[in-house]
């Protein structure tokens, strides 16, 4: 990842000051990286975004955090207090401060109940999945974009690729179909950061699709940070 310059951190900065007031837990936030491994993210899938997070706004804490499961190590883990790789819940402002401007969108999680139910969701499953590794298959982060070369993927949570984390999430809150729900049911890990972007993704082979959330929830339109 490519660190700001001092004014466009700056200018990143204010514009996140602008919206946080406007997002909420479930949100998504997704990010344009420029190191090497983002760079091959974005071009395998054919999109902009290498990385995607989710917002989670903590009462213990008085501040937004994300949810993310990534490569990057130089922030603590609110909770362990531990820099690690992998599955981790870290200050959202510091994340932001550390990308260059205008590579960073917020997707707000629109119609949905925030209920006590979707709360005790969403901590139970952080819990579980804190300090899980980063995706340690390289062959599953191919298939998750590649199922024609090789072949589909199987659940597997022992580690995660960050869509792989988020859309995880999305199926426990009942958001997302889960491989079982056809036609539109995928293993979590076959979802990629472009589809929580926005972007077309292929659902079935040969058809390609933008994500769809059940019921009356949905993803807005990206919103500049």
């Amino acid at each position: 990842m490519e660190k700001g310059t001092d004014k466009n951190t700056a200018r990143s900065m204010e514009k996140y000051k602008a919206v946080r007031g406007q997002l909420d837990t479930g949100d998504v936030v997704v990010f344009n990286g420029s190191g090497v491994i983002s760079s091959m993210i974005k071009w395998k899938d054919k999109t902009k975004w290498s990385h995607v997070g989710m917002v989670v706004k903590s009462v213990d804490w008085d501040m937004l955090l994300l949810f993310e499961s990534t490569t990057l190590s130089k922030l603590k883990d609110v909770e362990s207090r531990k820099e690690s790789q992998g599955v981790q819940l870290v200050p959202l402002s510091e994340r932001i401060r550390n990308y260059p401007d205008n590579r960073v969108r917020f997707r707000r999680l629109l119609r949905v109940d925030r209920d006590k139910g979707f709360t005790d969701i969403v901590k139970k499953f952080r819990s579980d999945m804190a300090g899980r590794p980063y995706e340690e298959s390289k062959l599953e982060l191919l298939r998750s974009s590649c199922d024609d070369v090789f072949g589909d993927n199987e659940e597997n949570l022992s580690s995660l690729f960050c869509s792989e984390l988020i859309a995880e999430m999305y199926q426990r809150l009942g958001l997302l179909n889960d491989v079982d729900d056809k036609p539109k049911g995928l293993v979590s890990n076959e979802y990629t950061p472009k589809a929580f972007g926005g972007d077309k993704y292929e659902l079935v082979y040969g058809s390609k699709s933008v994500m769809e959330l059940n019921g009356s929830a949905e993803l807005d339109e990206l919103i500049l940070v």
